[in-house]
């Protein structure tokens, strides 16, 4: 049950509104995914509705394999892909049926596979990838096109696949110890980062891969990065050792700033389709905690998350839903809940809500006495227009009226 939102009308010589605002507050919330699993990588749908979880296998947790969610974390099934790997790195279409992971290393300290899945997990091929100490991976939002790294354990090469995974090449970036890749929707723009063993550079190709430069950003441990949809707007973070900073880019890493996020020993950082949300979480090894950005990274607030060895962070593209993993502790999700705004104007009273990934299945209701509970859905259907659904209604004419909006 979702948290309800309510706004009072005292009718009809004056209207007097009382709504919740505008921003959110909600905490996380435990899954039900297992707590003793060595939880390494997250993804997540358009909507933040599919969810796919990788765990890393290294004879401490409960053996590596790969969970789905279909569901925003309430139930999880576990998928076909093979168990007892160290999976590093998974990447999702945005409609979450196209799937990519890579294996770091198998059971026995082996290079390990890529496999990919155009089913949403239900069943998983390894392609004619070559065997890799894979660390990184990446996807369009059609998952047509893939970009995969090694870590420096291997050939230290970024490869690339256009045909969902059936043959992939080497691209012309420089052999290095990567740690991260990210991909913009359209799988043009491509940005690396260095984990600081070799140059503790990032690089970034706007032709898929065909030629790489090296950006100005600085020389840094870098454990994360991530690429808005139009490959525009860029956040990374380094894993401490380095300066501890978060760095904004607005035009694809050609130039760089870093923000007002507190040092920290970042493990992962993800933004919102826009670049506009942006989230980061500590590896543990700092204060622990996921901080937000709701203005690109201009200011940042810690989440109510708790203290924890964070791994990785996904994202829904309107930033209203996040899953957080950590080892031990499980997957964690959040959600923001829409808030009413209500307002008269002539006879009408105008009902409206943002319409985000976590509003879907949202009913407005109303009730005339709160200590009857006998709430009934408004008959006037919503209307969608910018993002915001609205319904007008007529002014009632006497006593009070009390709305909320009633999670699915």
């Amino acid at each position: 049950m979702k948290l309800k939102h309510f706004a009072l009308g005292i009718l009809p010589a004056v209207l007097s509104v009382v709504a919740c605002g505008s921003t959110f507050a909600q905490g996380w919330s435990l899954t039900d995914a297992s707590t003793n699993s060595e939880w390494q990588s997250v993804a997540c749908s358009d909507d933040g509705s599919k969810l796919t979880a990788a765990a890393y296998d290294d004879g401490y947790g409960d053996g590596g394999a790969i969970y789905a969610s279909t569901n925003f974390g309430e139930s999880w099934t576990q998928t076909s892909a093979p168990t007892n790997y160290c999976w590093q790195s998974l990447a999702s279409s945005t409609d979450g049926s196209r799937l990519v992971a890579v294996v770091n290393q198998d059971e026995n300290g082996n290079p390990g596979a890529i496999y990919a899945s155009t089913n949403s997990g239900s069943t998983w091929k390894a392609p004619a990838a070559p065997t890799d100490f894979w660390i990184g991976v990446a996807a369009s939002a059609d998952g047509a096109t893939l970009v995969a790294a090694d870590s420096g354990s291997g050939d230290g090469l970024i490869y690339i696949s256009t045909n969902l995974g059936k043959s992939w090449h080497s691209t012309s970036a420089p052999n290095d110890f990567w740690a991260a890749v990210s991909m913009s929707a359209d799988g043009t723009t491509l940005v690396a980062a260095d984990s600081g063993y070799g140059d503790g550079l990032i690089y970034r190709s706007t032709n898929s891969g065909g030629a790489w430069t090296a950006t100005t950003a600085p020389v840094n441990e870098w454990s994360s990065i991530a690429l808005s949809a139009d490959g525009t707007r860029v956040v990374a973070a380094n894993a401490g050792s380095g300066d501890d900073l978060i760095y904004t880019s607005t035009d694809s890493g050609g130039t760089w700033s870093s923000t007002t996020a507190p040092t920290n020993q970042w493990s992962w950082v993800t933004s919102s389709a826009d670049g506009m949300q942006l989230v980061a979480a500590d590896s543990g090894y700092g204060d622990g905690l996921i901080y937000v950005s709701t203005n690109y990274g201009g200011s940042w607030a810690p989440s109510t998350a708790p203290v924890n060895y964070w791994t990785s962070v996904a994202c829904s593209s309107d930033g209203s839903r996040l899953a957080a993993m950590a080892y031990p502790g499980g997957v964690c999700t959040w959600e923001s809940i829409p808030a009413l705004n209500v307002r008269q104007s002539g006879g009408n009273l105008f009902i409206s809500w943002q319409a985000t990934a976590s509003a879907t299945g949202f009913i407005l209701q109303e009730d005339a006495d709160l200590a009857t509970n006998d709430w009934v859905t408004v008959a006037t259907v919503p209307v969608l227009t910018n993002g915001i659904n609205q319904v007008v209604i007529p002014l009632p004419q006497s006593g009070n009226q009390f709305y909320r909006l009633q999670g699915p």
